[in-house]
């Protein structure tokens, strides 16, 4: 039985150019466990997003990345799409940011090709990870234990393929924050990228 995750707070770490989906998705089922949720941006005001080959939706950021600090949240959320993450991976803020969440052993949950600027952090080595199939090769080169399921869970890290996996997501995204931070081993060290 999952613990009760009302009053939790989750950050969901975003640029321009989301898939939609991956965002409004799972937001609406944190939400509607109770979970506070807020889209931290360096974008000012609000991002757009990305629904399969066109342009989309706004929505307004709710928190300045500048103004984020990663220890108010509980856990971490980042969305795929093609361009959102090749933007955040590229700014050593979003990097930071993410990696916080990593360093603590606090839930952070990725889909599709939100898990690119997870290598950034040089802290997937040895960890179980999916993503989607395109940017399979860039996590096994980063250490990454890559599988090919809807769903992977490794200490409290929740990834997953694609929009059509975000059912089980969702699921594993509210059980894994209802466990809270996870114990750290030790193992998960940053490493600087070579």
């Amino acid at each position: 039985m999952a613990k009760d995750v009302a009053g939790k707070k989750v950050a969901i770490l975003t640029e321009n150019g989301f898939e939609e989906v991956e965002l409004t998705v799972p937001k609406k089922a944190l939400e509607d466990a109770g979970v506070i949720v807020h889209i931290v941006s360096a974008q000012p005001e609000k991002v757009k997003a990305w629904d399969h080959d066109h342009w989309s939706i706004e929505l307004p950021v709710d928190k300045a990345l500048q103004d984020a600090n990663p220890e108010d949240y509980d856990g971490l959320l980042v969305p795929g799409g093609v361009i959102n993450p090749d933007q955040m991976r590229g700014k050593k803020e979003y990097v930071a940011f993410a990696q916080h969440f990593l360093e603590q052993a606090k839930p952070l949950f990725a889909i599709c090709h939100g898990p690119q600027l997870l290598i950034e952090t040089g802290m997937v080595s040895s960890r179980k990870m999916t993503s989607y199939p395109s940017i399979k090769t860039d996590l096994i080169n980063a250490g990454a234990l890559w599988l090919d399921k809807e769903v992977v869970v490794d200490n409290g890290l929740v990834t997953s393929r694609s929009p059509k996996d975000l059912e089980a997501f969702n699921k594993k995204v509210i059980e894994e924050l209802g466990e809270g931070k996870h114990a750290t081993t030790g193992q998960f060290t940053h490493t600087e990228n070579k």
